[in-house]
């Protein structure tokens, strides 16, 4: 699995409406009721991209995107140094629909998602400071599993779970 930016450039943007669309079909679902709210936001991002500062970025197997999102950095009040946001993740509908992806499916999305976001804040889209969205109490419980592992680490000087969101800054070095 890959992260890569998600736009109509690269044909990526196109392969996530042409698979997603195909997908919702297979279940016998109608595509544009599926994640309309957050798949607005992003099919604008992606087909016409105003900054650098923001993006739809996914998780990429072979011809299929099993996720996307939007990143955009920022400077915030409170924080000194920019601020990259994760926002308005959504996954394929077969996370929704079908009876064949499993939660490992799911965890290596949401570790795929989470390792490029923090690869972001150090190329793309530089930033001091990660602040990631939940879905769900279940993206919660897979987050709070992080922190623990990440605190006291050499790459994160906080890392810390507020509300439905878990912020991280990086060790200054």
């Amino acid at each position: 699995m890959e992260f890569e930016r998600l736009s109509r450039e690269n044909g990526l943007w196109t392969r996530l409406w042409l698979n997603w669309d195909s997908a919702c079909s297979e279940f016998n679902e109608s595509f544009s009721d599926f994640a309309p709210s957050a798949l607005s936001v992003l099919k604008t991002l992606a087909e016409d991209p105003q900054t650098k500062s923001a993006g739809v970025f996914g998780v990429v197997r072979g011809d299929d995107v099993l996720a996307a999102c939007q990143l955009n950095v920022a400077g915030l009040p409170g924080y000194s140094g920019k601020v990259l946001r994760l926002r308005h993740l959504v996954l394929s509908p077969r996370f929704d629909f079908s009876e064949d992806t499993t939660v490992d499916d799911y965890v290596d999305v949401l570790s795929t998602m989470f390792a490029g976001t923090v690869r972001c804040a150090e190329t793309a889209m530089p930033a001091d400071h990660i602040k990631l969205h939940f879905r769900s109490p279940a993206d919660r419980e897979f987050f709070n599993r992080f922190q623990r592992e990440l605190s006291g680490s050499a790459t994160f000087g906080s890392v810390q779970m507020r509300g439905a969101w878990l912020y991280l800054t990086k060790t200054q070095s």
